[in-house]
């Protein structure tokens, strides 16, 4: 896994993957589990930290690519 933040030991979303601390949060892709992968990346800092704090840490179920994720999970199972 690529280094990060130090809040990947925080990190409570099971689709995160690593981040790199500054600007960009690697997620689960669309496709498969390790086929491919979601790149969130951040003009600002503060909306990384934002995102980190918010979403990938504490809220995740109330992350849009968190939901977007599940639903893949969901439409396997039909």
């Amino acid at each position: 896994m690529p280094s990060g933040s130090y809040r990947q030991a925080d990190v409570g979303c099971p689709f995160y993957k690593y981040d790199d601390s500054k600007k960009r949060i690697t997620c689960e892709g669309l496709i498969g589990m390790e086929n491919s992968s979601l790149a969130l990346i951040y003009r600002r800092k503060s909306d990384f930290d934002r995102q980190m704090d918010n979403f990938c840490c504490k809220n995740y179920q109330q992350c849009k690519v968190y939901r977007i994720l599940m639903e893949k999970y969901e439409e396997e199972n039909l």
